[in-house]
């Protein structure tokens, strides 16, 4: 029985609500017994709620919380080490994934920084992206806590090395965050893409942050040449363009069906990809050079997407 109750516990704090059928599918007993563990849970000052109706069920309130220790060492090591890396999942991964999401406060985070000057909300963009949230929640306590880590890196030549670092601040460029530390391999500053990171493990090494210098390069060598692009812009385009080319290079046509967008862009795939990416809501007017290279890159997609049988695709 209390195995049970305790895999009941968890399954109600991974999920928001839970019917009885469903519980006693997982737990392999009866709805019957399912209320009988309810009843006892809540003897046990766990805040077990009974929703009737539609949408209704069991379920756990927001303010209950599993204790840190819940956690063994050898489960934390697990999850920083190698859950990204095993392959076929075990019941054991499994289950710490379980024991992770159960945890409300860490799930539903907020992920931000502020300052009396400036305020960083990257919640849509961390959300999104769950494996690089934990690795930026990871990197952040590190910072806040002073603590060494442990990293895998993934440089863009495909090189795979592991090393220490102690983070010292966190750039956000062309919406890719990095994590600008000291590497005590190289015996420098170094700035890393925290995407091309894969694990990351949190040392009992503390350190201070001293001044320093911040020589990072962000450079892209595809930034180099700029051209100034004409574009005729639909309404349902016209919010994201001007964010893109700022909002006083875009005006209404004369005759108000449509916008005329103008600005200087890099020549480069990263801009093809943004206009592709508006599909028939934008058109490229001027200069030739970009009007016809977009042309091909549609014409390349619609190939891909009406001469080829999907179900031929899949063999």
């Amino acid at each position: 029985m209390i195995e049970n109750l305790f895999s009941m516990l968890i399954e109600l704090l991974s999920s928001d609500v839970m019917t009885a059928d469903e519980l006693a599918a997982k737990l392999e007993v009866s709805p019957r017994t399912v209320y009988r563990y309810v009843d006892v849970l809540s003897g046990a000052h766990v805040p077990v709620y009974c929703q009737k109706g539609r949408g209704g069920g069991i379920m756990i309130g927001d303010d209950f919380k599993l204790s840190a220790n819940y956690f063994t060492k050898e489960e934390l090591q697990l999850v920083v080490t190698a859950l990204d890396a095993i392959q076929p999942r075990t019941d054991k991964i499994n289950a710490v994934v379980k024991k992770l999401s159960a945890i409300k406060n860490v799930r539903s985070a907020p992920h931000g920084f502020f300052n009396e000057d400036f305020v960083v909300d990257n919640a849509n963009t961390l959300l999104s992206n769950p494996k690089l949230a934990a690795k930026f929640d990871a990197l952040a306590t590190a910072k806040k806590e002073k603590r060494t880590v442990r990293i895998c890196y993934h440089n863009r030549a495909g090189e795979v090395s592991e090393r220490d670092i102690q983070p010292y601040a966190f750039v956000l460029s062309n919406n890719n965050w990095y994590v600008y530390a000291n590497c005590l391999r190289d015996k420098a500053l170094r700035l890393f893409k925290i995407s091309r990171i894969t694990h990351v493990i949190l040392l009992d090494v503390r350190y201070q942050i001293p001044a320093y210098e911040k020589e990072w390069n962000l450079f892209d060598p595809t930034q180099k040449n700029k051209v100034r692009i004409t574009l005729k812009v639909h309404e349902p385009a016209r919010y994201d363009v001007e964010e893109w080319l700022g909002i006083e290079n875009v005006t209404r046509s004369q005759d108000g069906g449509h916008y005329i967008a103008q600005g200087e862009v890099y020549d480069n795939e990263t801009t093809m990809r943004r206009l592709a990416g508006f599909g028939s809501d934008i058109e490229v007017l001027l200069p030739s050079s970009v009007r016809n290279a977009l042309a091909e890159i549609f014409s390349k997609a619609n190939s891909v997407y009406t001469n080829n049988d999907i179900s031929s695709r899949k063999q």
